[in-house]
């Protein structure tokens, strides 16, 4: 028997998150009386569902991690994970640039990490140190690419910029079979 949760409750979390959003990418350093004041909720009903303002942003934080991390289970899809940074530029950009949320950062490259390091086990032990050091280098100049991107107001197309990077990178899919490039998938949107 599967356990129903009322809307309501989904509508109050969702509006909190989403305050929480807007906030960390104006104020990050912002009160609980804000945030009270942005999502037009009662102290009560915000103890309802959150401990307190870290727990908020740790749930916010896993939220937007599992949307971004969606594209990165089989191989790290270029294009939609910056579709998925578009969506949300404005936190993207108060994170990568002006340090917004540093708990946030952390946790997305360690969750990277983890995924990588699950692909690359299965190889032998150089070969997978090998992949691991080449991912590294090239997750490093993806995240400096959006973050450049970003606070440059977005001023080419994602498919540009997934173009630029692929050049970068040389994204040959004939050569990239046995190197870190191999985890990265730089096929565009309109493509697939």
């Amino acid at each position: 028997m599967s356990k129903k949760i009322d809307a309501r409750i989904v509508r109050t979390r969702q509006i909190i998150q989403s305050a929480t959003i807007a906030l960390l990418t104006t104020q990050p350093g912002f009160s609980i009386t804000t945030l009270l004041a942005r999502a037009d909720i009662t102290r009560g009903t915000f103890y309802k569902y959150y401990a307190n303002k870290e727990h908020l942003i740790s749930e916010v934080n896993d939220v937007i991690l599992n949307d971004l991390l969606l594209h990165t289970k089989e191989t790290f899809i270029v294009a939609e994970m910056i579709a998925s940074v578009s969506r949300q530029a404005a936190f993207y950009n108060a994170v990568l640039n002006h340090h917004a949320d540093p708990s946030f950062q952390h946790a997305l490259f360690d969750r990277l990490r983890t995924q990588m390091q699950t692909k690359v086990n299965a190889s032998a032990q150089d070969v997978n140190r090998r992949l691991q050091y080449q991912w590294e280098t090239i997750n490093a100049g993806f995240w400096a690419m959006i973050a450049r991107w970003l606070s440059d107001d977005m001023n080419m197309t994602q498919d540009d910029l997934l173009q630029e990077f692929a050049v970068l990178w040389r994204g040959n899919p004939t050569v990239i079979k046995d190197t870190g490039l191999g985890l990265f998938d730089f096929t565009p949107m309109a493509a697939k």
